[in-house]
């Protein structure tokens, strides 16, 4: 008799002819399978019996979907579960509210999500091997390291730290290929600093089907920018472009990049949202990106609690003051004790030199080699990439 696989499945779904159908279609594929019709039910056999999946419809009436992802996100046995919501139509607060639960997709329920469905089991059965558990959750061992970068409010120069931490690394690690994303909505900002001038963007990338966002097909798409030394996937362009974006598709993205390149540098703004939440519980290391004004000093420290409450560790936060708009303004002890965390690194105010460099679309190590704050930079850029190392070690 074959061996079953690894994987175990729950289907939680009020219609029992659901349930049984697709308790029939997992258990036909070799998976062991359990169902229940009600979330309360479906909740108590999670935490006894610790699925791997759970695959939920969330029109469940005995209790609130997101409040379902948030009680197995919370509790040690099945915070490490992978949440698939399967709906009979797609809404968009429903989405927004259930990935920043902790649900890790939402699909429409028809015979593509279930082929989808199918391919995530065929993955995560195979990662099982490859994954160990930190701090409660499953990360893969290989793929790329991902590191965010965000900030509590606009004007903390996140999207050029981004760039140019990634551009240091990709000219220090020549051996490694780099990627950058923008996932700035509603416009990205990163292709202006650069000075990109390619088609694919995140829209598209948000179009393809899973099968198609393979290594060849990125590379093929996302030249290298020679003067910055990663590839880019570019931000949106225009606020109306951004409300077709399909969010739930972001989650295929990053894992198809991170199996692509060796780093992935996400830049998420101040976007600290429902679509960005999940990424940054995924990440390798968070890079939060702060000024030394007290309003954003104390919307640092906001960002942080809740982050916190989401089982966000200190080590996987590098916190780094960026002197943007001039040497006044709170001090860093000053700024440590507003947000609670150690500052790992702080960037000297650069005046107008920062904002010479990426209006000439230029690295500001290229354009002032041997300014303070550009060294800096550069220390900073190994500084992130080894917390990441040994983060995911």
């Amino acid at each position: 008799m074959p061996e079953l696989p690894a994987l175990t499945i729950l289907v939680i779904d009020p219609d029992p002819r659901n349930c049984q159908f697709l308790g029939n279609l997992f258990t036909q594929k070799g998976y062991s399978t359990q169902t229940s019709t009600s979330a309360k039910e479906g909740y108590i056999l999670a935490l006894r019996d610790r699925p791997d999946v759970i695959v939920f419809d969330p029109s469940i009436a005995d209790m609130p979907a997101a409040q379902l992802v948030r009680r197995l996100r919370s509790d040690k046995r099945t915070g490490s579960a992978l949440l698939i919501a399967l709906t009979a139509a797609s809404n968009s607060e429903q989405l927004s509210e259930l990935l920043a639960a902790g649900c890790n997709e939402y699909l429409v329920k028809s015979q593509e999500s279930l082929e989808r469905i199918y391919a995530i089991l065929t993955e995560t059965d195979t990662l099982m091997n490859e994954t160990q558990p930190v701090g409660g959750i499953k990360r893969r061992s290989q793929g790329g390291v991902l590191v965010v970068f965000l900030s509590a409010k606009g004007g903390a120069g996140t999207s050029s730290m981004c760039a140019n931490v990634a551009q240091v690394l990709g000219e220090t690690h020549p051996e490694r290929e780099m990627a950058v994303l923008d996932l700035v909505l509603p416009i990205g900002s990163i292709g202006q600093i650069v000075g990109y001038q390619g088609d694919f963007n995140l829209l598209e990338a948000a179009q393809k089907p899973r099968e198609e966002l393979n290594p060849d097909f990125l590379r093929r798409v996302m030249t290298p920018l020679e003067t910055w030394r990663f590839r880019l996937l570019a931000g949106i362009s225009d606020p109306e472009s951004s409300n077709s974006l399909d969010a739930s598709r972001i989650p295929a993205i990053i894992d198809a990049y991170r199996r692509t390149f060796d780093a992935v540098f996400v830049d998420l703004g101040r976007s600290l949202s429902r679509i960005s939440l999940p990424i940054i519980l995924e990440a390798d290391v968070i890079v939060m990106v702060t000024a030394s004004d007290m309003a954003t000093a104390t919307l640092t420290q906001t960002v942080w609690k809740y982050l916190q409450a989401k089982g966000v560790p200190n080590r996987n936060v590098y916190v780094l003051l960026n002197r943007a708009v001039g040497l006044e303004g709170v001090s860093k002890s000053d700024a440590e004790r507003i947000i609670g965390l150690p500052i790992q690194a702080t960037i000297p105010y650069m005046g107008a030199n920062f904002s010479l460099a990426n209006n000439q679309h230029l690295p500001v190590l290229r354009k002032m080699p041997t300014d303070t704050a550009a060294m800096m930079i550069a220390q900073v850029s190994r500084q992130i990439l080894e917390i990441a190392y040994q983060n995911r070690a």
